[in-house]
């Protein structure tokens, strides 16, 4: 891989954890209501792709359910968990999200895991259990429920992703479209008085949702798929896992965040687990 490109990787996982710390700060920190605010990031990442909706993807039922898997599913129950759990806590969590992909496919696609990947999603699923067996002081045992349900969410979708065909940025325009609805009515059942929540801190949560609908949205994740497309995805997924690390030092440094013992148990078993998941011998 070009220095350029792993420069850029590095970035976006950057961007990534930024917006996980930053998420939990106007969530848990400034009340911001969860669901809300997921809908009001898809309000915006629309409205910026609203062209790519045409033409009409063909079928069109799939390309819905993966919207809905991969936007109001995996982002609402993310948000709501964040409400519950630390950043730290809840980037670890969600790398259980690879071998459930892992899983998944060999469920739905039939495909057949080597001994190396088995061993990996059995070390996965150990430490994230050991996570939630000392969730600690700034964890929850229910945000950590929310958070791989999230993780789950968006390994479905990810699996039914492969028998799509659509570009990144069109596939991101519907998966808004069709999240907007869901998440209005999921907020106007379980959010009280969002707007007036939301205007006690405005301008922290105008900022952070520019920032998570475009910068995330809009540019780091285009940004990904294309470097999916230059490089084997054996090379680019496994240096993914500097977004947990980096996580957990932003939420240590900017919001004192202190790690659990299960959490500093967990995270290596769970990141080593995915290393070997997404492991492939070079043939």
């Amino acid at each position: 891989m070009p220095f350029r490109d792993f420069a850029l990787l590095v970035l976006i996982c950057l961007i990534w954890a930024v917006n996980a710390v930053l998420s939990r700060h106007v969530i848990a920190g400034l009340a911001v209501p969860a669901l809300f605010f997921a809908f009001s990031r898809f309000v915006v990442s629309t409205a910026v792709l609203f062209p790519r909706l045409l033409p009409l993807p063909r079928p069109l039922a799939p390309v819905l359910l993966v919207g809905l898997l991969v936007g109001a599913g995996h982002f609402g129950l993310l948000f709501a968990g964040f409400s519950l759990l630390e950043s730290s806590t809840a980037a670890v969590l969600l790398q259980a999200g690879i071998p459930m992909t892992a899983l998944l496919s060999m469920l739905l696609l039939k495909e057949r895991p080597g001994p190396v990947r088995l061993a990996g999603i059995a070390l996965a699923f150990a430490g994230v259990v050991i996570v939630l067996w000392q969730p600690g002081q700034g964890g929850s045992v229910p945000g950590a429920v929310l958070v791989l349900l999230s993780a789950a969410s968006l390994a479905l979708g990810s699996v039914l992703l492969k028998r799509l065909v659509i570009t990144p940025l069109q596939l991101q325009a519907w998966t808004g479209f069709v999240s907007m609805p869901v998440l209005a009515v999921a907020s106007f059942v379980a959010d009280s008085d969002p707007l007036a929540r939301v205007g006690a801190h405005w301008a922290a949560f105008a900022g952070q949702l520019a920032f998570s609908a475009l910068l995330v949205t809009v540019f780091s994740h285009t940004a990904y798929y294309r470097l999916l497309q230059r490089h084997d995805a054996s090379l680019v997924s496994p240096l993914t896992l500097m977004f947990p690390l980096m996580t957990v030092a932003l939420g240590i440094g900017f919001l004192g965040e202190r790690p659990s013992t299960g959490l500093a148990i967990g995270a290596p078993l769970v990141l080593a687990g995915v290393a070997a998941v997404l492991w492939r011998p070079r043939r």
